[in-house]
This record gives C-alpha cells, sequence and structure tokens, in this order.
C-alpha cells in the first residue's frame, strides 16, 4: 500500500485557525497485505479445524498419524503467513506514524582502550 492513501485529521489551534499537526483518521485500517495474509491464515485455520474434527472422530492409529501430518503441515505453512502479517501492520504502523525505524548512528561512539 502506498503511503499517502490514508487520510489524516488536521488539528486547528484555537483562535488563529492555524493548522499545527494531524493525527490518522485510520488507526485501525488494514493494509492489503495485512488483509490477504489475514484471508490465507483464516484459510489454513478452517482446514486445521476440519482435519482436528476428523481426528476426534477417528479411531485407526494410522489415519491419525496421517491426520497429525497433514494438521503439522498446516502449522508449518501458517509460519511464513503469520510473519507476512506481522510485517505488513509494522509497515503500516511506520506509514502511519505509529511506529519507529530504528536510526542508525553514523558516528558510533568510540571507546578507549
Amino acid at each position: 500500500m502506498k503511503p499517502g492513501n490514508f487520510p489524516s485529521i488536521p488539528i486547528i489551534e484555537a483562535g488563529s485557525h492555524r493548522v499545527v499537526g494531524s493525527f490518522c483518521s485510520t488507526m485501525d485500517a488494514v493494509s492489503a497485505d495485512e488483509l490477504a495474509a489475514l484471508a490465507q491464515l483464516r484459510e489454513l485455520a478452517r482446514q486445521a479445524k476440519e482435519i482436528k474434527a476428523l481426528l476426534r472422530n477417528t479411531r485407526e492409529a494410522e489415519e491419525k498419524i496421517l491426520l497429525e501430518n497433514r494438521l503439522e503441515g498446516l502449522r508449518n505453512q501458517a509460519i511464513p503467513w503469520q510473519e507476512k502479517r506481522r510485517q505488513a501492520t509494522h509497515e503500516k504502523n511506520v506509514r502511519l506514524g505509529h511506529a519507529t525505524l530504528p536510526i542508525d548512528d553514523p558516528h558510533p561512539h568510540q571507546t578507549n582502550s
């Protein structure tokens, strides 16, 4: 999502009508990248729920092992999607000014040995 797509609400100085700042009106907005990751995570959760239901109703050990393996596979698929969602949320919050980026010190402190 491009910066500037989020509207801001101006803060007006009393008496002078001068704009002295603004705050984001979309603090709870979800970016397109977040929506995509959340949709994928929901689908994986839906599949996991179905497998768990089958697992509860299965008596055969072989079939239980297969279902548990499928469930573990879904968990592994979810890990990168969770990271993508976390990253998209962080990027959105940085754009909105709700998070800060680390600043590299151009003049690192020198230690005297």
